[in-house]
């Protein structure tokens, strides 16, 4: 399997469509990494090493916010069928749970209109407004704003987002180099778009909602490399468990596998029927495992640079999930 996925991938950076990917799998046998290709061209043409730090983009919603939200469900600081309203008083549709919003299918739009010409408040205030575009419950509809929302609930029970996904996913899986807003050399971060307004993006979120929100929001907003993201993995193979620490209760993987809503489980993609799950990001990262038969997948790319209008490698993605989750591979 990895030498398929290897040699395709190869043939998508000779291609073009993305200048390299770092890349993972994770096997019974054992984790075998790789990086291949470069940052960029020009002075971006920089050989990807294990120091690269990536932009997650919605990598972030599984990763941080709905790992922490698994958390609270566990030890029963909130619950599945809680009403936003409980944390978020000021949210106008007190119909939509906690459990809508994992599934995507609250009835929330996908995304803000007109959000170039906003402001961090006018955000808010549009988030907290939104209207219904479908009954909570009838329809999956992939929404950003379910995001933003469970990364508030988030912050209305810690304190704040960035530091409760530290202490509490980061830390105990000793992932020193993932967080919101990272310290860094600039060099280490692998750029993004170059955006006519912000000029070229490195180290600072992609995503102009985050952007907005001060880079800390439970939709996008998350850095990582492909090593601490290993590790996650790991920890989701291990059905929550990662070198003797507990970072999710095991009932967390009967939830996976209990929800099969068009796609989706609570959180993450889902292959129909399987053990099988996986999320990605708009900037280009992509993560998966198998727990049958206990195989994952993290791969890293930057999409986006030097510009979002080149579309192919999200349909080459899709096919590296193909010869992933391939049996017969």
């Amino acid at each position: 399997m990895i030498k398929k996925i290897t040699q395709y991938l190869d043939s998508c950076i000779d291609a073009g469509d993305i200048f390299g990917a770092s890349f993972a799998l994770i096997t019974p046998r054992g984790i075998d990494q790789y990086y291949h290709g470069k940052q960029g061209n020009d002075e971006f043409g920089i050989g990807l090493d294990a120091s690269m730090i990536y932009d997650l983009a919605s990598v972030t919603k599984v990763v941080a916010t709905t790992t922490r939200i698994f958390q609270l469900l566990s030890d029963h600081t909130i619950r599945l069928e809680d009403s936003v309203t409980r944390f978020l008083p000021g949210f106008q549709h007190p119909e939509i749970t906690i459990k809508h919003l994992l599934l995507h299918n609250s009835g929330l739009p996908a995304d803000i209109e007109h959000l170039t010409a906003m402001n961090r408040e006018d955000l808010i205030t549009a988030v907290y407004g939104a209207k219904l575009i479908n009954q909570p419950g009838e329809k999956v509809v992939y929404s950003d704003l379910g995001y933003i929302i469970l990364g508030w609930i988030i912050r209305t029970v810690d304190g704040a987002l960035a530091r409760s996904i530290q202490d509490h996913v980061c830390y105990p899986l000793a992932m020193t180099n993932t967080g919101y807003n990272l310290n860094r050399p600039k060099i280490r971060f692998v750029p993004t778009e170059f955006d006519p307004r912000r000029g070229q993006i490195q180290g600072q979120v992609h995503d102009y909602k985050a952007f907005l929100l001060n880079g800390e929001s439970g939709h996008a907003g998350l850095f990582s490399t492909l090593t601490d993201l290993t590790v996650f993995v790991e920890m989701m193979l291990n059905f929550g468990e990662y070198q003797g620490k507990r970072v999710l209760d095991e009932n967390v993987f009967d939830w996976l596998g209990e929800y099969d809503v068009d796609g989706r489980t609570l959180g993450w993609e889902r292959r129909p029927g399987k053990h099988q799950y996986f999320h990605t990001g708009y900037t280009g990262p992509a993560i998966a495992f198998d727990l049958d038969r206990q195989i994952g997948l993290v791969l890293l790319t930057n999409r986006v640079y030097p510009t979002s209008d080149n579309q192919v490698w999200n349909q080459d993605r899709a096919h590296v999930f193909d010869l992933f989750f391939d049996e017969e591979g």
